[in-house]
């Protein structure tokens, strides 16, 4: 079964193994991964660097992430929606959890989500820009790591990749904007159809270390993972997810590591543009 589930995501080996999942999109599209990057070495015994990243917090799930982080002693990044911040008082405690969680590393993933109309959500640039600079503003966030709701778009110094979809242009509005743009280079989800559908640790696994091995991350050596809060309140799922941990660390040649030592160049926070107005976290 699982070795069916990666031949299905991985046939074309050769030429393109990423796939890119939207919510407003059924099935999978293949995404071009450029060539050319050099990652930083590591030592033999630990060559890859695996960056575990959740989107859409603070939800329920988040606890279970602030827990794994901690049992693991495993170094996260968490992308936050504001409007999920300020939705209710136990959102609100989740954050400060995460806050002071020295092993979370904190990420903007805009105020509303799009509103989950992503298409007419890039139409408008300038209100993409706005709406994440509410965000920053909002949860106070100290650093300029972003990701862009439904949408795999990579914005560092240099390095530039494009999802196959519309957002190009908010994706460089917020890159001169001085936000670094994480997307990334597989997507695990609990529910087939929505990302890989293979939901053993061994099963991922496997599909990992293929794409390290093959050079099919964007940048060699190093591939960020997506996963997503609120579905790691399914006990199946989040024990492969811990088996997968596991599975890692015994293999002697993985890394966990936050973003922030992902290969590129940061731009202090300072950098950020700040022309919008500020949401303070007392005024939701």
């Amino acid at each position: 079964m699982v070795e069916n589930n990666y031949k299905k995501m991985v046939a074309c080996m050769g030429t393109l193994v990423l796939f890119s999942f939207h919510p407003e999109r059924k099935g999978s599209v293949p995404v071009d991964i450029p060539t050319g990057h050099h990652a930083v070495s590591h030592p033999a015994e630990q060559r890859y660097t695996l960056y575990l990243t959740f989107d859409d917090g603070p939800s329920p799930g988040s606890q279970i992430v602030n827990q794994l982080s901690q049992k693991d002693s495993l170094q996260i990044n968490v992308f936050l929606v504001g409007r999920n911040v300020f939705l209710n008082n136990k959102n609100r405690d989740l954050f400060r959890n995460y806050q002071g969680n020295p092993l979370i590393e904190l990420g903007n993933h805009s105020y509303t989500h799009a509103g989950r109309h992503y298409k007419r959500y890039f139409k408008d640039p300038a209100g993409v820009v706005a709406d994440f600079n509410r965000n920053r503003d909002s949860l106070k966030l100290d650093n300029n790591f972003a990701r862009l709701p439904g949408r795999n778009f990579f914005r560092m110094d240099t390095l530039s990749r494009d999802d196959i979809s519309n957002g190009k242009e908010a994706a460089d509005m917020l890159a001169n904007k001085g936000y670094e743009l994480f997307g990334w280079d597989l997507e695990w989800r609990r529910q087939p159809g929505k990302g890989i559908g293979v939901h053993t640790g061994a099963g991922m696994m496997d599909i990992v270390e293929k794409m390290l091995e093959n050079k099919k991350t964007f940048l060699p050596g190093h591939l960020i993972l997506l996963l997503h809060d609120h579905e790691l309140r399914d006990e199946d799922f989040r024990k492969e997810l811990e088996d997968f941990i596991q599975r890692a660390k015994a293999a002697g040649k993985f890394n966990f590591q936050h973003l922030s030592t992902y290969p590129s160049h940061h731009p202090s926070p300072s950098a950020i543009d700040s022309d919008s107005a500020a949401h303070l976290l007392n005024s939701e």
